[in-house]
């Protein structure tokens, strides 16, 4: 089975993990010392994290009880695995970290879950090897639209956003002209008729209309996902062990000492008793 999940996070950290977790909510003692606390869940099991390295969003594939494709395998490299996650209640939670054990029931607010059967797994999981590949949604698309086609399509919202950007450079030529006061109002007014005036005018053309009902889903829908998690049940435990893993190759010793960002949202818990 595949499953695709889009997931995000403000905390730097995408984990996985049983729903029933979050109907453990952290401690204050825990809250004190959250990262150690996220850490030891993830070397016991209950939870695979993912170290970002930065806010991040995007699609996450998950395949259960079979391994990805050869053509996924070919694009993308291990980075962990096969570790230890445990599901006992068989529902799974994809997302930013920000939503694991939070004291609240159902779907991650930053990602999205996946029924499994119930039971101890191995995981595995990938990223991209070259993050400036082209997309395997590219070479897809040019099979249902052609190149020139695709080329024109790319070309008009790019000279687009480009145009509107442009409008910005009338503010430092009026100012000279007519004093900065003039000059912001002349040039806001410009800014934010643009896109409008361009959305009206492209509506009118039945070329980019029909690419446009085409080409930006169809990205959306076969891009490439951030990470690709592989999830094998297993019998035992013997041997294995959780963890929890750096997209950015970070050593082990160096993320022990990172804290989470100042920004970070608190779990309800803490946020009820603050």
């Amino acid at each position: 089975m595949k499953a695709r999940i889009e997931a995000a996070t403000d905390v730097a950290m995408i984990g996985a993990w049983d729903a029933q977790r979050n109907a453990t909510p952290f401690s204050a003692a825990e809250l004190a010392s959250h990262l150690e606390a996220l850490e030891r869940d993830a070397v016991e099991g209950h939870l695979f994290l993912i170290h970002t390295g930065g806010d991040i969003g995007g699609a996450i594939d998950v395949y259960v009880e079979e391994a990805a494709p050869a053509a996924v395998r070919d694009r993308f490299t291990a980075i962990a695995g096969p570790i230890l996650i445990a599901l006992p209640s068989g529902t799974l939670m994809v997302g930013g970290v920000e939503d694991y054990r939070t004291g609240r029931a159902g779907t991650a607010a930053a990602g999205g879950t996946i029924e499994v059967p119930t039971g101890d797994y191995t995981l595995r999981c990938s990223v991209a090897a070259d993050p400036e590949r082209e997309p395997a949604s590219e070479s897809a698309l040019r099979t249902i639209v052609s190149p020139a086609d695709i080329k024109y399509y790319d070309r008009i919202t790019r000279q687009g956003c480009l145009g509107g950007v442009l409008t910005l450079l009338l503010f430092p030529l009026l100012a000279f002209a007519f004093g900065w006061p003039a000059a912001l109002v002349i040039t806001a007014v410009t800014f934010l008729a643009f896109f409008p005036l361009l959305a009206a005018g492209l509506k009118r053309n039945a070329r980019y209309q029909r690419l446009h009902a085409i080409v930006p889903v169809f990205r959306l829908q076969h891009a490439d996902p951030l990470f690709v998690i592989e999830l094998h049940r297993v019998e035992s435990r013997a041997g294995l062990t959780g963890g929890s893993v750096s997209s950015q190759k970070t050593p082990t010793s160096e993320r022990s000492r990172r804290r989470l960002p100042a920004r970070r949202r608190l779990p309800h818990s803490a946020a009820a008793s603050a």
